[in-house]
């Protein structure tokens, strides 16, 4: 028999010699989970080793090569320097707190995408959505990345192609960017060899 203070099965001392017959308050209630068991392969996922290197991260994902070429562009575009004050509130409005949630959400469900939107059926096509948009803004880099490399290659020939002329060019008023040449001559209109190459 369990004596005062002693705690048998959560507080339910099932002994016969207590006295009185067990109650549903006695009995110890068990709590189901509400989560599922974590999956293995979620269970071994890395982790970040510190907060610089989480840090670091982030500033990759988000300074990408529309930063490099495409802000400055739209930003001569839209105003110069008064874009910028819609640009920052946007970007404090919208920009940062989805930064965040998307960011919270990883690292809390340790999933991808497509799976951290799965805890609710209304938002499971948010996460195709995501993937698909990734798929198509990659589409669109790539092919900027492949002229980039391009180019590169193009530049380690001794003569470089878009510093002299092409003859079907000579009509249109080429002029050699790789040479200083007296553009009085020229009657009608000069165009750049690199001008012409990279159009």
């Amino acid at each position: 028999m369990a004596q005062n203070g002693d705690h048998v099965n959560g507080g339910f001392d099932p002994s016969p010699e207590s006295g009185k017959p067990p109650s549903d308050s006695d009995m110890p209630v068990k709590v189901k989970p509400e989560l599922e068991e974590v999956d293995p392969k979620l269970a071994n996922r890395p982790k970040w080793d510190n907060k610089l290197e989480f840090l670091m991260s982030c500033i990759a994902t988000s300074v990408g090569l529309g930063n490099v070429w495409r802000f400055p562009f739209i930003a001569y575009q839209n105003g110069g320097g008064a874009f910028l004050i819609p640009y920052i509130i946007v970007l404090l409005v919208i920009g940062k707190p989805m930064y965040y949630l998307e960011t919270s959400l990883g690292q809390f469900s340790s999933g991808n995408c497509v799976r951290v939107w799965a805890l609710s059926p209304a938002f499971k096509g948010t996460g195709y959505a995501q993937a698909l948009g990734a798929g198509y803004v990659l589409s669109y880099y790539v092919s900027i990345i492949a002229l980039c490399l391009y180019y590169l290659a193009m530049s380690f020939q001794s003569s470089l192609p878009w510093a002299v002329c092409r003859d079907e060019w000579i009509p249109l008023g080429c002029v050699p960017s790789g040479e200083s040449v007296n553009l009085t001559e020229f009657e009608g209109n000069a165009t750049s060899s690199s001008e012409l190459f990279f159009t």
